[in-house]
């Protein structure tokens, strides 16, 4: 599957809106499973028919996308439309742009209008859609992703690669700095941006706020502040164990929600700052264990702790006597 998604980045979203496979925002599969194997477990047996729509969607979408070169080019000269949640409009989005909702898909029928999401198959899908009532659309290909490794490595996105990358939480940002060797405390009344806490840990500078709007302006703030770095009073970092708070979020804000799926989650373990964490009945073998580790769990723990350096899954989902709920 992880191939297929590398040839047909729409093939996820395809799978789930057609097949009822996974979700809007999660795989129905791991990459390390084939086709067939995920449609046997949805009771779909006709791959060659399924294969089809998967690359009729594919052909249709790539005809509207175009380079981030060219999308940045042509800003400013076309109606400008996410096609992201509202949550993930308010942390910030590109100048001019306005969320897809109703009305505005009602305002742009007919025009050429330019569109873009997080990863590209959201805007792809809105684009052959919009096409249908005579719009012309051009989808940012890659979306967001790729907007920042080609074009502003500046802008604040989720997961990115740039220069300020958004976390789980949403409420926390860390920008790429000299490194330390121990994590340092910051003063958030001496800088010139508004945080609620700012500290040094490896070679990044993480930024926690009191909300998560607009992070375009508030990271360009830091960015400009950056050459200021070493002049900053920074004080040594204490980090106590933070085992049992981790242990009572996953207890008490994540173990409901996996209930439902006959799932369990632990804490495995903590080593230099990263969490494991371990999925198991329902939720072992599950084909969204790593985004329901990556961004769910991650955020939940995040939010209790943001000195983390990371959240990874350690469950065991290639295990023989793994049953997923399904």
């Amino acid at each position: 599957m992880g191939e297929l998604l590398d040839q047909w980045p729409s093939a996820a979203l395809t799978l789930f809106a057609r097949f009822g496979v996974g979700g809007r925002d999660k795989l129905g599969f791991r990459a390390q499973q084939t086709l067939d194997q995920v449609l046997a477990r949805h009771l779909l047996f006709d791959v060659p028919l399924v294969l089809q729509r998967l690359e009729e969607a594919e052909m249709a979408q790539r005809a509207f996308r175009i380079a981030p070169a060219q999308f940045a080019a042509r800003l400013g000269s076309l109606p400008l439309v996410d096609c992201r949640s509202a949550a993930e409009f308010a942390l910030g989005t590109l100048a001019g742009a306005r969320l897809l909702d109703a009305g505005v898909a009602a305002e742009v029928k007919g025009q050429p209008v330019m569109l873009f999401d997080q990863k590209g198959p959201m805007a792809g899908a809105a684009a052959v859609h919009l096409a249908k009532f005579g719009c012309t659309p051009q989808v940012l290909d890659g979306g967001l992703l790729a907007w920042v490794e080609n074009v502003d490595a500046d802008f604040p996105v989720c997961g990115g690669s740039g220069a300020c990358c958004i976390l789980p939480d949403w409420n926390q940002a860390r920008f790429p700095c000299t490194a330390v060797a121990e994590p340092l405390e910051g003063r958030p009344g001496e800088v010139p941006f508004e945080c609620l806490r700012l500290w040094r840990s490896g070679n990044y500078l993480a930024v926690l706020r009191y909300h998560s709007e607009d992070w375009p302006a508030l990271s360009r703030q830091v960015i400009d502040w950056l050459p200021a770095l070493e002049e900053h009073p920074w004080r040594s970092q204490v980090r106590p164990d933070w085992s049992a708070r981790l242990e009572q979020v996953l207890a008490q804000e994540v173990q409901p929600d996996l209930t439902s799926h006959k799932g369990v989650v632990q804490l495995v373990g903590l080593h230099n700052g990263v969490a494991r964490v371990s999925l198991g009945g329902g939720c072992q073998g599950c084909s969204s264990a790593a985004i329901t580790v990556g961004q769910d769990i991650a955020a939940a723990l995040f939010r209790v702790v943001p000195e983390l350096e990371g959240v990874e899954d350690g469950s065991l989902h290639d295990d023989p006597d793994a049953q997923p709920h399904h």
